[in-house]
């Protein structure tokens, strides 16, 4: 399954990215919550005290305001919400069979850059398809055709 889509939230752009992992929610839980393996396929490095208003820390973007953020809500293994800087993430859990779906959704602030979230977290979730796996995780595709096919599904090469 995959679902990426723009759409907003509190009058915010936001991105929509969901795949299905054939593995039990329990561990996909894990991989998407634990440091060890939230370093393996997400962005950044991560730090976190997982409990709401727990701090997050990203060293990889030390010295930016993307370097921190908090715990908004938790609720094992279904669902996570933080702040990256002035960004909101949502990690939705939902049992699908024998497997889970996780849909990884991200709100901001600068529309124009839907594209670039949106084909990063493609790659990123394809990441996370290889850590549940037990493979190395490939290296990052610069996603150039992805991020250009996505300005044009999301109507980001017109004007408003």
């Amino acid at each position: 399954m995959s679902a990426d889509r723009l759409t907003e939230i509190d009058g915010r752009p936001t991105v929509r990215v969901t795949r299905d992992y054939p593995r039990p929610i329990d561990k996909v839980w894990r991989a998407v919550t634990t440091p060890e393996h939230l370093g393996e396929w997400f962005p950044s490095p991560v730090e976190v005290d997982l409990r709401s208003g727990g701090q997050m820390r990203f060293p990889a973007f030390d010295g930016s305001d993307a370097a921190a953020g908090t715990v908004e809500a938790v609720d094992p293994p279904r669902r996570l919400r933080f702040s990256w800087g002035t960004d909101r993430l949502t990690f939705e859990l939902t049992p699908n069979g024998d497997g889970t779906t996780f849909a990884l959704v991200h709100t901001f602030d600068d529309r124009y850059g839907a594209a670039s979230f949106a084909t990063g977290w493609e790659m990123c979730q394809a990441g996370l398809r290889s850590v549940l796996a037990g493979e190395p995780v490939p290296p990052a595709d610069r996603g150039i055709a992805r991020h250009e096919e996505l300005v044009h599904e999301f109507g980001l090469d017109r004007p408003e």
